[in-house]
């Protein structure tokens, strides 16, 4: 589904509207920055970054084991591992990304999020 070689860092969570957002920022070659957007957040375990990235939509026995480890329904098609296992995960709407030229601080091209300009 989504596969990077560069750092991300977990950059913000709206509580609100359950967003989550993933950044790779331009601080280093390439003078790119990557956005990863996660919508209607029911449950995540994330680590506060990632040394290269890998996203893959989890299988029907996996949703059932995170469901039945952390009580909570998930249904198939919304859970989504971060890198190997179930060491990382989000549970959601399918991510999204993109890949713009914008500054650490700016807003992110899937709409303002608290603590961006």
């Amino acid at each position: 589904m989504f596969r990077s070689d560069r750092y991300f860092k977990v950059w913000q969570y709206s509580v609100g509207h359950r967003r989550l957002l993933l950044r790779s920022s331009r601080d280093m070659p390439p003078e790119t920055r990557i956005d990863i957007h996660f919508a209607n957040v029911d449950l995540m375990l994330l680590r506060p970054q990632y040394d290269g990235l890998v996203i893959r939509r989890a299988d029907d026995e996996e949703c059932e084991k995170t469901g039945l480890d952390y009580g909570v329904e998930v249904k198939p098609g919304r859970l989504f591992v971060l890198g190997d296992g179930l060491r990382s995960f989000v549970v959601s709407a399918p991510p999204q990304w993109h890949e713009d030229e914008g500054t650490m601080d700016d807003p992110s091209w899937f709409g303002h999020m608290r603590g961006t300009r």
